[in-house]
């Protein structure tokens, strides 16, 4: 089954992500589209592929990913079925 991904939130410390770097990574994320069985398959696939750590309150509908190469920044998922 083919996933994608709506960005509820990105928390961040101010100053560390600028506006435009934001916009980049949601339209990066809104763009996604993943193959998997499951949600939180779906959801360790994307956080690998954008090389963030996958919070462990995973669940089939929603997700916490923190990038730490955008200064630890924290991005609130929603999953979508395609």
């Amino acid at each position: 089954m083919k996933y994608g991904f709506e960005v509820e939130a990105i928390q961040a410390k101010k100053g560390t992500l600028p506006r435009e770097e934001r916009n980049d990574i949601t339209a990066y994320i809104t763009a996604s589209r993943v193959e998997a069985e499951e949600g939180k398959k779906a959801f360790r696939k994307l956080a690998n592929q954008v090389n963030g750590r996958l919070s462990r309150d995973c669940t089939d509908r929603t997700a916490t990913i923190t990038l730490p190469d955008y200064g630890s920044c924290q991005l609130m998922l929603r999953l979508r079925k395609e």
